[in-house]
């Protein structure tokens, strides 16, 4: 048998053409900043002052890179954001999955009220102060713990996961429960394992939201031990050549600044860029859940 083609008009090919150029102009805007960052930390230090490094490495040097892994403030930031953003991932989907599965599973009374009061937290929040106050209350200013908790769980996370949920079969919940099986059972033996790509998307979001978080850092943090990436990535580029977390001996105070500066930065940037291709399918598809479902 012939395959027959298929026809597309002269719009629709125009169309085509008009989509692939601006997603090429796009994918070239958003990768030149990211090579001029990586060029700027392994190229010359002088060369940088010069302004002759664009999107090519000029005159290769690792010296940023070594007092990177050298300055113990960077690395014990390093090791704090690591723990907010896992132990705040794992603890956000299980108070996420606490949340949203009463929504789509149990019949209690005021489950309706429940679900208003979640939806009510979306549109006001108790503010900045208020949050600040209750966290002195509780001792946890100085805290990394505080850093977590008050980004633990997010109503549009529990409505999209609701909306995962949602399109479950109920008749495996309502088998399990006939077995004799308890809510706490069913939800972590079964409705999570068929929730992965759900919860993969919220864990991405989580992991991210904790990476790149400054402000409550910048609010809540006192002492350098207990400082976050944004933090210390804050103190390198407003006052690296005085800052005394960073002592520059040996070393150009003009120059070095300005190429540790953005070693840092591709220090913080790539943990998210090679965990996202991993992570990208279930965060396209949870995107449509959360857009298409209510």
């Amino acid at each position: 048998m012939k395959k027959t083609k298929s026809f597309r008009s002269r719009d629709d090919r125009i169309f085509d053409f008009v989509v692939i150029f601006m997603l090429l102009v796009l994918t070239i805007l958003f990768i030149l900043p990211f090579l001029n960052v990586v060029s700027m930390s392994i190229s010359d230090e002088y060369a940088i002052m010069r302004g002759e490094v664009t999107f090519f490495p000029v005159g290769l040097s690792t010296a940023s890179y070594r007092k990177v892994f050298k300055t113990q403030v960077i690395l014990n930031s390093y090791a704090n954001t690591v723990f907010i953003a896992a132990f705040g991932c794992v603890l956000s989907l299980v108070m996420t999955c606490f949340a949203a599965y009463p929504l789509v599973f149990a019949e209690f009374c005021w489950k309706k009220m429940y679900s208003v009061l979640i939806m009510f937290t979306m549109w006001f929040s108790g503010g900045l102060v208020p949050t600040y106050l209750v966290m002195n209350r509780f001792r946890l200013i100085d805290n990394l713990w505080v850093l977590i908790l008050i980004n633990l769980i997010s109503p549009y996370h529990v409505l999209v996961l609701k909306s995962y949920f949602s399109s479950l079969p109920r008749s495996v919940v309502e088998s399990a429960k006939i077995d004799g099986a308890n809510d706490l059972f069913i939800l972590f033996k079964i409705i999570m394992p068929l929730a992965k790509a759900a919860l993969a998307t919220i864990s991405l979001w989580v992991v991210v939201l904790h990476w790149n978080d400054y402000l409550n850092p910048l609010v809540y943090l006192r002492s350098t031990q207990h400082y976050t990436l944004q933090l210390v990535l804050r103190d390198i580029i407003l006052a690296a050549e005085s800052s005394p977390l960073f002592e520059m001996a040996s070393m150009d105070r003009a120059a070095m600044p300005e190429q540790l500066k953005y070693a840092v930065l591709v220090f913080v940037m790539a943990p998210m860029v090679i965990i996202y291709p991993f992570f990208q399918k279930y965060f396209v598809k949870g995107v449509m859940i959360g857009a298409v479902k209510g």
